[in-house]
């Protein structure tokens, strides 16, 4: 029996030859796709507290090392950094009220790294400086003022003709006194010497008799009721005219009346 079923088979695959029925064609077992490999757990979670164990956001955290990171804790105090080579990185700290801090940490491979650090307050900041207190105001130099006088009302006229009896060159009769203004009197029967006052004001008036002032070397003339100002630190000379006396009321302002010049 089995060598007619196998003369069988012969003659019928020889049939189908001589017909031109094309042989079966074999296909090859399709391939499985490589399984994914999981993603890498490896990374770094850090939590970050102060003394207190209370936790503080806006930490900065810098990584340095195989797969370098930055990022900023939440208010949680926490940071996560994923998808980390294995290695041995360098994790720093940083924040506004907090001291820097860094330290070593280690990432093996198919697993998280937890990381704890608490930080330190800053110390505070020490009070800026007051400002400098403003340079006192120099002070101002008070004027040298000498003591008052007694009200005078008098006739100059009458205390002239008293005054012009004899013949001295120069004769000073002191008529008021009082702070810084003296006024006097003076009868002359010379020229009066060149004169300078640093510290006072001069001037005359002419009561009677007839004269000059030289100023910058220029006279002027002088008559009665004639008036002459000269200012401080300004030299100047009474030159008599005629032959009679030059009566003069000069007044001194500016310096203690007390001290006569």
């Amino acid at each position: 029996m089995l060598f007619c079923f196998s003369l069988l088979f012969v003659a019928g695959a020889s049939f189908a030859q001589a017909r031109g029925a094309a042989p079966p064609v074999q296909t090859a077992p399709a391939r499985r796709p490589a399984p994914v490999p999981p993603a890498s757990r490896a990374g770094i979670a850090i939590t970050i507290t102060d003394p207190r164990g209370l936790p503080i956001p806006r930490i900065h955290v810098t990584i340095a090392g195989p797969s370098d990171r930055r990022g900023e804790t939440d208010n949680s105090g926490q940071v996560n950094f994923v998808g980390m080579q294995p290695g041995t990185y360098r994790v720093r700290f940083d924040g506004d009220d907090v001291i820097s801090f860094e330290r070593e940490v280690v990432v093996r491979a198919g697993q998280p790294t937890g990381v704890e650090v608490m930080l330190n307050p800053a110390p505070a900041a020490p009070p800026a400086p007051p400002p400098p207190a403003p340079a006192p105001a120099p002070a101002k130099p008070q004027a040298d003022v000498g003591p008052p006088g007694m009200p005078l009302v008098l006739s100059i006229v009458d205390l002239a003709e008293k005054q012009l009896a004899g013949n001295q060159a120069r004769r000073e009769t002191l008529v008021s006194c009082s702070g810084n203004t003296r006024t006097t009197l003076v009868v002359l029967n010379q020229d009066q010497a060149e004169r300078l006052y640093d510290g006072a004001e001069t001037e005359y008036y002419v009561v009677a008799g007839q004269g000059a002032v030289r100023l910058n070397g220029r006279e002027t003339s002088l008559a009665a009721g004639s008036y002459v100002s000269i200012p401080r630190n300004t030299s100047h000379a009474i030159v008599r005219r005629g032959n009679r006396p030059l009566v003069l009321l000069a007044v001194l302002a500016g310096e203690p009346c007390e001290q006569p010049k």
